[in-house]
């Protein structure tokens, strides 16, 4: 099975709310409307990840879940899967909503 085969199931089996929030995360990250916080950078540099590293699972994470709402009231999203490395990477990002549209706020990563 090619490994866009397995891609292809993966994003099918994904909820619509999944993917859509997915979607929004990719797009803001190409607009370049996004925030890391302070402790995402810390957690990336502890771990050794690199920013291609976030943009690879991005591209082909394993798991998208909804974790509810962060204290600020914005949808937070868990998003898994391998670094090119093989590295497993977890991060968690909020979808933030403004006068200007959508933007991403990169929270933490394991």
């Amino acid at each position: 099975m090619t490994m866009r085969l397995v891609w292809s199931i993966l994003y099918e089996s994904m909820d619509a709310k999944a993917r859509k929030a997915l979607e929004t995360i990719r797009d803001s990250v190409a607009a370049k409307r996004y925030t890391v916080s302070q402790h995402f950078t810390q957690r990336m540099d502890e771990r050794a990840f690199f920013w291609a590293d976030v943009l690879a699972v991005l591209d082909r994470p394993g798991k998208v879940r909804d974790d509810g709402r962060d204290k600020w009231g914005r949808p937070k999203w868990k998003i898994s899967g391998n670094t090119p490395d093989g590295v497993a990477l977890e991060m968690v990002c909020a979808i933030e909503t403004d006068e200007r549209g959508r933007s991403t706020v990169f929270i933490t990563l394991y």
